[in-house]
C-alpha cells in the first residue's frame, strides 16, 4: 500500500463521519430509497441547505446540553460498537459529543507561560476524557485532526501520557483493542494478578467490567494451555480461537514464563560452552 493509498484510507474514515455521509448511507440501507445514489446524494444535500438556511439556536431545555463558548461538536464511535470484520467507519455507529477546545485552564496557562507540546497533551486527555464520558471514544485520527497534527505525533503523546501517569488513555484503540500495543492489557492483567477484583480494575484503566472480565478470561484460558506443555503459538491459537498477536502478547504477560526463561538463561551462562565428547584417533 502506497502513502498516497494510506492517505486516502485515512480520507475516508474521517469523511464519512459527516452528517452528510451518515444521511446518504441511512437513505440507501434504512429508509427503503431505491432510485440510486446519486439522487439520495442530491435529496441529503438539499435537506442540509434547508437545515443550514433554517437552523436557529433555541433555547436549551433544562435537561438538554448546548454549546458554551469555547466547545465544539465531533462525532465519535459509540463505545458500545465494538468493530466488526469489514466493518467501515460509514457503517459504525456514531454519537455527538461535546469537547472544551478552550478551557479555563488553558486561558489561565497564557498568563504562566506554557508550551505548545504541553497544551495539545492537555487537551488530548481531556478530550478524551469527556467523549469517554459521554459513552463515546475519540481515535487517534480524530485527535491528530483535532490537534492539527500527524498521527504519529499523537501517538508519542499518547505514549507519553501512559508512560508517565502509569494510566489508560480511553482512546478507541485501547479500548476497543485496536492497537497494536499491549499497555491496556498489561496493567489489566498485572493488577488482577496482585489480586484485584473486576470493578476496580475496571475503574482503575477506564474499561467496562464485560472487558476486563474478556481480558482475564483469555489470558487464563492461554495460561491454562501453556502451562500443560502446549508452548507452540500455533497450536495455543488453535485451542484458544484467539490471534495470533492476542496469544502471544498474553503469553509475554506471564509470570511463570518470565521464571522459565530466567532459569533457561542462567542455565546457559553457567554452561556456555558445552563440551563435546574427545574424537578417538583412528
Amino acid at each position: 500500500m502506497t502513502k498516497q493509498d494510506i492517505n486516502l484510507k485515512k480520507f475516508h474514515r474521517i469523511n464519512n463521519k459527516s452528517l452528510r455521509q451518515l444521511l446518504i448511507y441511512r437513505f440507501l440501507n434504512h429508509y427503503g430509497y431505491d432510485k440510486g445514489e446519486i439522487s439520495a446524494r442530491a435529496i441529503v444535500d438539499d435537506i442540509l441547505g434547508l437545515i443550514h438556511r433554517y437552523f436557529i439556536l433555541a433555547q436549551p431545555k433544562t435537561d438538554g446540553i448546548y454549546i458554551n463558548y469555547g466547545q465544539l461538536v465531533w462525532m465519535a464511535v459509540d463505545v458500545e460498537d465494538r468493530p466488526k470484520r469489514g466493518q467501515s467507519m460509514a457503517t459504525t455507529r456514531l454519537k455527538p459529543v461535546l469537547l472544551t477546545f478552550l478551557s479555563d485552564q488553558d486561558v489561565a496557562s497564557i498568563k504562566e507561560g506554557f508550551s505548545s507540546r504541553r497544551r495539545r497533551l492537555r487537551r488530548m486527555v481531556r478530550w478524551c476524557q469527556e467523549a469517554f464520558d459521554q459513552g463515546a471514544l475519540l481515535s487517534q485520527l480524530d485527535l491528530a485532526v483535532l490537534l492539527g497534527v500527524c498521527d504519529a505525533v499523537v501517538s508519542d503523546y499518547v505514549n507519553e501520557y501512559q508512560r508517565t501517569t502509569g494510566q489508560i488513555l480511553p482512546t478507541r484503540g485501547n479500548i476497543h483493542d485496536l492497537s497494536g500495543a499491549i499497555t491496556h492489557k498489561r496493567e489489566i492483567i498485572a493488577l488482577y494478578l496482585q489480586g484485584y477484583l473486576t470493578p476496580t480494575i475496571a475503574s482503575k484503566t477506564n474499561h467496562a467490567k464485560e472487558s476486563v472480565d474478556r481480558y482475564i478470561r483469555d489470558f487464563e484460558a492461554v495460561r491454562t494451555v501453556y502451562q500443560h506443555g502446549i508452548t507452540a503459538i500455533e497450536d495455543i491459537v488453535h485451542i484458544t480461537k484467539l490471534s495470533k498477536r492476542v496469544a502471544q502478547q498474553y503469553i509475554d504477560l506471564m509470570p511463570e514464563k518470565k521464571t522459565l526463561t530466567k532459569n533457561s538463561n542462567t542455565t546457559i551462562s553457567q554452561n556456555p560452552h558445552p563440551t563435546t565428547p574427545p574424537t578417538t584417533a583412528s
